[in-house]
């Protein structure tokens, strides 16, 4: 099926489109007394242009900005889309953020109005008189007597009643000011027009077919640039449909998935870990006989996949994902950060489409996607989307350089921060912040982030996302933060490592093996871990330092840990590591 042309249009142009094409079929669909309700997409686009015409009754003008934040609701798109028929701009809040960050937002932005869930209106209202610019709060439910807010349905009788037209838009106009989350702690408003965001899904669909028929399970916070390009705007453009999942427990995603037939889900490396885990986890507590089968089976598919047959498990391994709730799944895409190359190749070795791309909030944010079919590398990021410019600076010795992109769904820029602009726009080139190099195919690989790179006393560098990889895959071990430890006196770095065991893990074998974990053994057994995942490293890659962590670490909406609180802090209790013993 041939996708509808959306290059050169605006959102609201794709969303008037859409509307003409797909009306009658559903658009959305959430759960509501205790089944799942659909929208159509002529109803989808009724509710955003009546808010648009109650925030053009309220007084919004052309290029002021509205504030939006709740869970992952159809009222959320709605609210986002009206906004931008009202020739306003978005600034999606962060649902995980709390009300210091979300006043800072709201006023750092110049937000004029706030629309918001109950859940969340609580936390605003005692702070209102705090935010003079803000001039009008909609809640997207029912509201108290004595609420501050207007309800977002008295809002939308509003608009049916304001006889107006709405504003001409152009794809040169600012769609969203999206504060990055950010792993450095320093949030930024980046800048995305109407012509960077379509043109990222007209590049991403070239190379990843979306059809009408697709149903999309929604489970990322849809404030976010991929789960907003990808899991709402791209559907919208597409015909598609999206289902906002009831939670992000395993079970809830499963029953989802099956009562809704759902055919692709969008997740963070983190999330298919889990799904990774969870299935072989369940597979090790099975009978010896489906153990032996199953690694048989196993074995077969990795075979059959090294002779060239294109994803042989999807037919010998059916039986399992039937039982494991995934007939309907046709494909997984993972982004927000880099993949585990061994997780999308099981995956792909149990019969799942599985590709994983790459980006910014600064882009769009997609500019790589790893291509679906047997031209698949499970290592990288994939080929640059139609459209997308990269290449590599400044390699080292090895070819590893810091990938700069150009194309037209690049940001304008940070708003109100020349300054942090310059130093990412130059010459016409995003500079991402991030390293990796390139195969003779084109394929593109990430080392690492350039401010993470630990410099040892002989001048290596150390992206520590690499030892990250390697620690990671031990059983033991949940997850770990490399980082750079000063030498007294001498300059470079070694390598230290704070690890957060799999508690979890070592209770359900201490109930296997009768045996009690102490704290002391737990340590002494990570120690051995990172020892011997280690031993597979160069000499100045080895982990010198180590330091157990009991909780998890502290992580932005997609997952990823954040950096800077773990940098520049008081010196911690380290265990050092001998060298040739744990």
């Amino acid at each position: 099926m041939n996708k509808a042309p959306i290059k050169g249009k605006s959102l609201t142009e794709v969303l008037a489109q859409s509307r003409n094409l797909y009306g009658q079929k559903i658009f959305m669909k959430s759960f509501q007394d205790g089944s799942f309700v659909g929208m159509t997409f002529a109803e989808f686009a009724d509710k955003a242009e009546n808010i648009a015409k109650g925030l053009l009754a309220s007084g919004l003008k052309k290029g002021e900005k509205v504030a939006i934040l709740s869970a992952n609701r159809p009222e959320w798109g709605a609210a986002y889309m009206g906004v931008l028929l009202a020739g306003g701009i978005n600034v999606p809040l962060d649902a995980l953020l709390k009300i210091t960050s979300w006043s800072y937002i709201v006023q750092s932005s110049g937000a004029k109005m706030l629309v918001v869930s109950k859940s969340f209106l609580a936390d605003f209202e005692p702070i209102l008189d705090d935010l003079p610019g803000l001039k009008l709060v909609i809640c997207m439910d029912d509201i108290e007597p004595d609420s501050k807010a207007t309800s977002l349905q008295e809002f939308e009788e509003l608009g049916k009643k304001y006889q107006t037209k709405l504003p001409v838009v152009k794809t040169s106009d600012i769609a969203s000011i999206l504060y990055t989350s950010g792993t450095t702690g320093q949030a930024k408003g980046v800048l995305l027009t109407h012509e960077n965001i379509v043109s990222d899904i007209d590049g991403m669909t070239d190379l990843v077919a979306i059809e009408e028929q697709d149903t999309f399970l929604s489970v990322l916070p849809i404030h976010h640039a991929f789960e907003c390009t990808c899991g709402f705007l791209t559907p919208l453009a597409s015909g598609s449909c999206i289902v906002y999942a009831r939670g992000l427990a395993s079970k809830l995603i499963i029953e989802d998935i099956k009562t809704n037939k759902a055919t692709i889900l969008l997740g963070v490396p983190l999330l298919f870990e889990k799904m990774h885990d969870g299935i072989f986890k369940a597979i090790a507590k099975k009978p010896p006989f489906t153990r032996v089968m199953f690694t048989a089976t196993y074995v077969l598919s990795k075979l059959l996949a090294s002779t060239f047959v294109n994803n042989p498990g999807k037919r010998i391994f059916k039986g399992l994902r039937e039982k494991a709730g995934f007939t309907s799944m046709r494909m997984l895409i993972a982004g927000g950060a880099p993949m585990p190359p061994e997780v999308s190749k099981a995956f792909k070795l149990l019969g799942f489409s599985f590709t994983q791309g790459y980006g910014l909030s600064e882009s769009a944010p997609v500019l790589t996607i790893n291509p679906v079919d047997s031209k698949n590398k499970d290592a990288s990021i994939g080929l640059a989307i139609p459209g997308v410019e990269l290449k590599i600076v400044d390699p080292d010795s090895r070819g590893i350089g810091q990938i700069i992109a150009r194309g037209p769904m690049v940001m304008k820029g940070y708003y109100n921060n020349p300054e942090a602009t310059s130093e990412v726009l130059k010459g016409g080139w995003l500079y991402t912040g991030d390293s990796g190099w390139i195969d003779e195919d084109g394929y593109f690989y990430i080392a690492g982030r350039v401010k993470n790179v630990i410099v040892t006393p002989a001048g290596k560098n150390v992206y520590p996302e690499e030892i990250e990889g390697e620690l990671n895959k031990s059983v033991y071990i949940m997850e770990s933060l490399v980082l750079g430890r000063p030498l007294e006196g001498i300059r470079g770095e070694e390598i230290e490592a704070i690890i957060v065991p799999d508690y979890e893990y070592f209770n359900s074998l201490g109930s296997e093996t009768g045996k009690n974990f102490t704290t002391d053994e737990i340590e002494k057994t990570i120690k051995a871990e990172v020892f011997r995942l280690s031993s597979g490293l160069a000499e100045f890659k080895k982990v010198k330092y180590i330091k157990i962590r009991e909780e998890e670490f502290e992580k932005t909406s997609t997952k990823k840990i954040k950096r800077y609180l773990f940098t520049q802090k008081s010196e911690p209790v380290y265990n050092k590591i001998g060298k040739g013993r744990a």
